[in-house]
Protein backbone atom coordinates (compact mmCIF):
# COMPACT_ATOMS: atom_id res chain seq x y z
CA UNK A 1 0.00 0.00 0.00
CA UNK A 2 1.29 3.26 -0.95
CA UNK A 3 0.68 6.41 0.89
CA UNK A 4 0.65 10.02 -0.59
CA UNK A 5 1.60 12.69 2.28
CA UNK A 6 0.72 16.35 0.58
CA UNK A 7 3.55 18.95 2.62
CA UNK A 8 2.69 21.91 4.62
CA UNK A 9 2.91 24.58 1.20
CA UNK A 10 0.21 22.86 -0.54
CA UNK A 11 -2.33 23.13 2.59
CA UNK A 12 -1.46 26.53 2.60
CA UNK A 13 -2.23 27.11 -1.16
CA UNK A 14 -5.71 25.09 -0.90
CA UNK A 15 -6.19 27.54 2.18
CA UNK A 16 -5.33 30.38 0.12
CA UNK A 17 -7.31 29.56 -2.68
CA UNK A 18 -10.48 28.45 -0.29
CA UNK A 19 -10.50 32.44 0.96
CA UNK A 20 -10.12 33.41 -2.30
CA UNK A 21 -13.26 31.54 -3.05
CA UNK A 22 -14.95 32.32 -0.58
CA UNK A 23 -14.06 36.28 -0.89
CA UNK A 24 -15.31 36.12 -4.57
CA UNK A 25 -18.71 34.64 -3.43
CA UNK A 26 -18.91 37.04 -0.40
CA UNK A 27 -18.34 39.83 -3.10
CA UNK A 28 -20.57 38.51 -5.62
CA UNK A 29 -23.59 37.93 -3.33
CA UNK A 30 -22.81 41.53 -1.79
CA UNK A 31 -23.34 42.89 -5.20
CA UNK A 32 -26.32 40.96 -5.92
CA UNK A 33 -27.45 41.84 -2.84
CA UNK A 34 -26.88 46.03 -3.49
CA UNK A 35 -28.38 45.31 -6.88
CA UNK A 36 -31.90 43.83 -5.31
CA UNK A 37 -31.74 46.55 -2.77
CA UNK A 38 -31.38 49.07 -5.47
CA UNK A 39 -34.08 47.42 -7.55
CA UNK A 40 -36.61 46.86 -4.88
CA UNK A 41 -35.38 50.92 -3.78
CA UNK A 42 -36.63 51.66 -7.56
CA UNK A 43 -38.96 49.30 -7.77
CA UNK A 44 -40.68 51.40 -4.05
CA UNK A 45 -40.28 54.80 -6.00
CA UNK A 46 -41.59 53.87 -9.17
CA UNK A 47 -44.35 52.38 -7.46
CA UNK A 48 -44.89 55.38 -5.09
CA UNK A 49 -44.23 57.71 -8.10
CA UNK A 50 -47.19 55.93 -9.84
CA UNK A 51 -49.58 55.87 -6.75
CA UNK A 52 -48.91 59.80 -6.47
CA UNK A 53 -49.90 60.44 -10.12
CA UNK A 54 -52.79 58.58 -9.99
CA UNK A 55 -53.32 60.09 -6.57
CA UNK A 56 -52.88 63.42 -8.62
CA UNK A 57 -55.01 62.65 -11.07
CA UNK A 58 -58.21 61.52 -8.81
CA UNK A 59 -57.83 64.45 -7.05
CA UNK A 60 -58.07 66.42 -10.49
CA UNK A 61 -60.98 64.31 -10.92
CA UNK A 62 -62.59 65.03 -8.17
CA UNK A 63 -61.78 68.75 -8.40
CA UNK A 64 -63.42 68.72 -11.75
CA UNK A 65 -66.32 66.96 -10.90
CA UNK A 66 -66.72 69.31 -7.65
CA UNK A 67 -66.57 71.73 -10.04
CA UNK A 68 -68.83 70.88 -12.27
CA UNK A 69 -71.54 69.88 -9.67
CA UNK A 70 -70.71 73.67 -7.91
CA UNK A 71 -71.52 75.38 -11.22
CA UNK A 72 -74.51 73.01 -11.78
CA UNK A 73 -76.05 73.82 -7.95
CA UNK A 74 -75.06 77.74 -9.33
CA UNK A 75 -76.76 77.56 -12.42
CA UNK A 76 -80.25 75.96 -11.16
CA UNK A 77 -79.65 78.87 -8.21
CA UNK A 78 -79.33 82.24 -11.20
CA UNK A 79 -81.78 79.90 -13.22
CA UNK A 80 -84.80 80.00 -10.42
CA UNK A 81 -84.06 83.32 -9.94
CA UNK A 82 -84.18 84.75 -13.26
CA UNK A 83 -87.73 82.98 -13.53
CA UNK A 84 -88.56 84.13 -10.24
CA UNK A 85 -87.68 87.41 -11.29
CA UNK A 86 -89.54 86.93 -14.89
CA UNK A 87 -92.53 86.23 -12.88
CA UNK A 88 -92.38 89.48 -10.89
CA UNK A 89 -91.83 91.42 -13.64
CA UNK A 90 -94.77 89.82 -15.63
CA UNK A 91 -97.11 90.13 -12.91
CA UNK A 92 -95.82 93.42 -12.34
CA UNK A 93 -96.21 94.57 -16.15
CA UNK A 94 -99.96 92.93 -15.74
CA UNK A 95 -100.85 94.96 -12.39
CA UNK A 96 -99.49 97.95 -14.38
CA UNK A 97 -101.96 97.20 -17.43
CA UNK A 98 -105.00 96.57 -15.18
CA UNK A 99 -104.24 99.44 -13.53
CA UNK A 100 -104.05 101.64 -17.10
CA UNK A 101 -107.29 99.69 -17.96
CA UNK A 102 -108.68 100.76 -14.87
CA UNK A 103 -107.84 104.24 -14.87
CA UNK A 104 -108.69 104.30 -18.48
CA UNK A 105 -112.26 103.14 -17.27
CA UNK A 106 -112.52 105.74 -14.37
CA UNK A 107 -111.75 108.46 -16.80
CA UNK A 108 -114.56 107.13 -19.32
CA UNK A 109 -117.15 106.70 -16.33
CA UNK A 110 -116.10 110.20 -15.57
CA UNK A 111 -116.55 111.63 -19.16
CA UNK A 112 -119.98 109.67 -19.80
CA UNK A 113 -120.90 111.00 -15.70
CA UNK A 114 -120.52 114.28 -16.88
CA UNK A 115 -122.11 113.92 -20.51
CA UNK A 116 -124.88 111.89 -19.30
CA UNK A 117 -125.17 114.49 -16.52
CA UNK A 118 -125.50 117.33 -19.34
CA UNK A 119 -127.75 115.61 -21.44
CA UNK A 120 -130.28 115.23 -18.51
CA UNK A 121 -129.77 119.49 -18.21
CA UNK A 122 -130.54 119.39 -22.40
CA UNK A 123 -133.64 117.90 -22.06
CA UNK A 124 -134.95 119.44 -18.77
CA UNK A 125 -134.43 122.47 -20.85
CA UNK A 126 -136.41 120.92 -24.19
CA UNK A 127 -139.21 120.29 -21.57
CA UNK A 128 -139.08 123.74 -20.53
CA UNK A 129 -139.23 124.57 -23.92
CA UNK A 130 -142.46 122.47 -24.54
CA UNK A 131 -140.50 120.47 -26.88
CA UNK A 132 -141.75 117.57 -25.16
CA UNK A 133 -140.64 114.88 -28.28
CA UNK A 134 -137.47 116.01 -28.34
CA UNK A 135 -137.16 116.02 -24.38
CA UNK A 136 -138.51 112.36 -24.49
CA UNK A 137 -136.23 110.83 -27.08
CA UNK A 138 -133.29 111.68 -24.96
CA UNK A 139 -134.61 110.75 -21.70
CA UNK A 140 -135.74 107.70 -23.71
CA UNK A 141 -132.43 106.33 -25.93
CA UNK A 142 -129.59 108.42 -24.84
CA UNK A 143 -129.40 108.37 -21.29
CA UNK A 144 -127.58 105.54 -19.27
CA UNK A 145 -129.15 106.23 -15.73
CA UNK A 146 -126.49 103.88 -14.15
CA UNK A 147 -124.32 106.84 -14.88
CA UNK A 148 -126.55 109.00 -12.59
CA UNK A 149 -126.47 109.91 -9.00
CA UNK A 150 -129.50 109.05 -7.19
CA UNK A 151 -130.04 112.68 -7.12
CA UNK A 152 -130.18 112.93 -10.90
CA UNK A 153 -132.53 109.64 -10.65
CA UNK A 154 -134.46 111.56 -9.33
CA UNK A 155 -135.22 114.15 -11.55
CA UNK A 156 -134.77 112.17 -14.13
CA UNK A 157 -137.97 110.18 -12.93
CA UNK A 158 -140.15 113.00 -12.61
CA UNK A 159 -138.70 114.63 -16.20
CA UNK A 160 -140.19 111.16 -17.26
CA UNK A 161 -143.37 111.37 -16.15
CA UNK A 162 -144.26 114.83 -17.14
CA UNK A 163 -142.86 114.42 -20.58
CA UNK A 164 -143.72 111.09 -21.39
CA UNK A 165 -147.57 111.46 -21.74
CA UNK A 166 -147.28 115.00 -23.35
CA UNK A 167 -144.91 113.43 -26.09
CA UNK A 168 -147.10 110.39 -27.19
CA UNK A 169 -150.63 112.74 -27.49
CA UNK A 170 -148.04 115.11 -29.92
CA UNK A 171 -146.41 111.91 -31.96
CA UNK A 172 -150.27 110.45 -32.08
CA UNK A 173 -151.32 113.49 -33.53
CA UNK A 174 -148.37 113.79 -35.83
CA UNK A 175 -148.72 110.08 -37.31
CA UNK A 176 -152.91 110.79 -37.53
CA UNK A 177 -151.79 113.78 -40.00
CA UNK A 178 -149.32 111.80 -41.68
CA UNK A 179 -151.52 109.06 -42.27
CA UNK A 180 -154.81 110.91 -42.96
CA UNK A 181 -152.19 112.51 -46.30
CA UNK A 182 -151.25 108.96 -46.90
CA UNK A 183 -147.74 109.48 -45.88
CA UNK A 184 -147.53 105.90 -44.28
CA UNK A 185 -144.20 105.84 -43.53
CA UNK A 186 -144.26 108.95 -41.76
CA UNK A 187 -147.24 107.40 -40.24
CA UNK A 188 -145.57 104.58 -39.00
CA UNK A 189 -142.15 106.30 -36.92
CA UNK A 190 -144.77 109.03 -35.33
CA UNK A 191 -147.16 105.43 -34.12
CA UNK A 192 -144.44 103.77 -33.04
CA UNK A 193 -142.97 106.49 -31.19
CA UNK A 194 -146.28 107.35 -29.40
CA UNK A 195 -146.87 104.08 -28.40
CA UNK A 196 -143.34 103.59 -27.15
CA UNK A 197 -143.84 106.98 -24.54
CA UNK A 198 -147.04 105.82 -23.80
CA UNK A 199 -149.01 103.61 -20.81
CA UNK A 200 -151.36 100.90 -22.02
CA UNK A 201 -154.01 102.32 -21.15
CA UNK A 202 -154.25 105.42 -22.74
CA UNK A 203 -157.48 106.57 -24.30
CA UNK A 204 -155.87 106.87 -27.85
CA UNK A 205 -153.63 103.69 -27.98
CA UNK A 206 -155.73 101.22 -29.37
CA UNK A 207 -156.47 103.63 -32.21
CA UNK A 208 -152.37 104.21 -32.55
CA UNK A 209 -151.76 100.25 -33.44
CA UNK A 210 -155.42 100.48 -35.64
CA UNK A 211 -153.36 103.14 -38.09
CA UNK A 212 -150.03 101.66 -37.57
CA UNK A 213 -151.50 98.57 -38.88
CA UNK A 214 -153.24 99.66 -41.36
CA UNK A 215 -150.26 102.09 -42.38
CA UNK A 216 -148.07 98.65 -42.69
CA UNK A 217 -150.58 97.08 -44.59
CA UNK A 218 -151.14 99.80 -47.22
CA UNK A 219 -147.22 99.78 -47.97
CA UNK A 220 -147.57 96.10 -48.19
CA UNK A 221 -145.80 94.89 -45.56
CA UNK A 222 -147.85 92.13 -44.21
CA UNK A 223 -145.78 90.73 -42.03
CA UNK A 224 -145.30 93.64 -39.96
CA UNK A 225 -149.02 94.22 -39.91
CA UNK A 226 -149.69 90.88 -38.39
CA UNK A 227 -147.04 91.47 -35.80
CA UNK A 228 -149.16 94.28 -34.47
CA UNK A 229 -152.79 92.95 -35.00
CA UNK A 230 -152.12 89.65 -33.26
CA UNK A 231 -150.86 91.15 -30.01
CA UNK A 232 -153.32 93.76 -30.44
CA UNK A 233 -156.54 91.47 -29.80
CA UNK A 234 -154.81 89.78 -27.00
CA UNK A 235 -154.47 92.72 -25.21
CA UNK A 236 -157.30 94.96 -25.97
CA UNK A 237 -160.08 92.61 -26.35
CA UNK A 238 -162.77 95.35 -25.47
CA UNK A 239 -161.57 97.71 -28.56
CA UNK A 240 -163.74 98.89 -30.65
CA UNK A 241 -161.06 97.94 -33.48
CA UNK A 242 -160.75 94.27 -32.71
CA UNK A 243 -162.98 93.67 -35.06
CA UNK A 244 -161.78 95.57 -38.12
CA UNK A 245 -158.30 94.51 -36.81
CA UNK A 246 -159.43 90.96 -37.62
CA UNK A 247 -160.58 91.58 -40.96
CA UNK A 248 -157.45 93.10 -42.07
CA UNK A 249 -155.45 90.31 -40.46
CA UNK A 250 -158.01 88.15 -42.76
CA UNK A 251 -157.32 90.05 -45.28
CA UNK A 252 -153.64 89.35 -45.56
CA UNK A 253 -153.94 85.64 -45.46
Amino acid sequence: MNFKFNNHKDNKNEKKQIWMYALILFAGAFIVLLLTAYSQVKFQNNISDYQNKLSSQEKAKINVVTSFNAAVKENKRLTAELEELRSKLVNSEQNMALEEARSIELVSIRDNTASTTDLLFAANDYYNKEEYIRCSVILKYDINTALLSPQAVKSYDELISKSYGKASQLLYREGYRSYKNKSYSDAILSFNGSINFSKKDEYYIDDAYYYLANSYYNISNFEAAKKIITPFIRDYPKSTFVREMEMLYDKMT
